[in-house]
């Protein structure tokens, strides 16, 4: 795989994972990549507060002129995307995401108004992880990705968790209507049940990714944020 300029790349994890689900990214791209654990939202904060907040703590270091490069996984790509506003970023990379509120499922209402009804004493950690699990079957995971996504979910703070739904379903951002937002390129799994492919218009397609592409599809994925990342800084250049 070819190097690239040195470029600074943020990634957000997915809703109920952590910086772990990023393992096979680091080895690639080393110290270039960084996955911020979590930010903790406040309670009803909106979504673009939660972003502006955290993005304060992702400034740049005084002499660090590398290029930004932010992006996530499903929900971490929206957060990428609220985020992207408030930084100096090059380009959003999105896997398994949304580029616009426009994407959303429908059903993303539903599940967010049954969530609603799960007190917060029943929305514990065995819920999470029982999530996870049926996510990992879903996406035909193998048992070793399988497993490392119910520890996370296991690990994720219910709270937060609850918070996120209700950022996802109120999500309404729509960045072909603001001018100079920073380009967005997306890679998506042709058979993703979460976010369906008919939802959005995605730059590349794994023709058998589901929706955790970068567990299993690694090396496509690596290959295509080095592709925008090169493609930037040859521009730039």
């Amino acid at each position: 795989m070819k190097r690239y300029i040195p470029a600074r790349i943020v990634m957000f994890p997915g809703l109920g994972a952590d910086p772990r689900m990023f393992d096979r990214q680091k080895r690639v791209f080393g110290n270039d990549l960084e996955c911020p654990a979590w930010l903790s939202p406040y309670t009803d904060e909106p979504f673009d507060d939660y972003a502006r907040r955290w993005a304060k703590q992702l400034e740049p270091n005084p002499g660090d002129d590398r290029p930004l490069f932010l992006g996530g996984v499903s929900f971490g790509g929206m957060v990428a995307m609220q985020m992207a506003r408030h930084l100096n970023t090059r380009a959003v990379i999105l896997i398994g995401s949304c580029r616009s509120c426009a994407a959303k499922p429908p059903r993303w209402q539903v599940a967010k108004r049954i969530g609603d009804l799960i007190p917060d004493r029943l929305l514990g950690r065995r819920v999470l992880a029982a999530a996870a699990l049926w996510v990992s079957v879903l996406d035909r995971l193998d048992d070793k990705h399988r497993a490392l996504l119910v520890r996370m979910a296991a690990d994720s703070d219910p709270r937060r968790i609850r918070w996120s739904g209700h950022a996802c379903a109120a999500w309404d951002l729509d960045s072909a209507g603001m001018p100079g937002f920073p380009a967005i390129h997306q890679i998506h799994g042709r058979h993703d049940a979460v976010i369906p492919l008919h939802t959005g218009d995605p730059d590349a397609v794994i023709p058998d990714g589901r929706h955790l592409i970068h567990f299993s599809h690694p090396h496509t994925v690596n290959r295509f944020i080095m592709g925008v990342v090169r493609r930037h800084a040859d521009h730039e250049s």
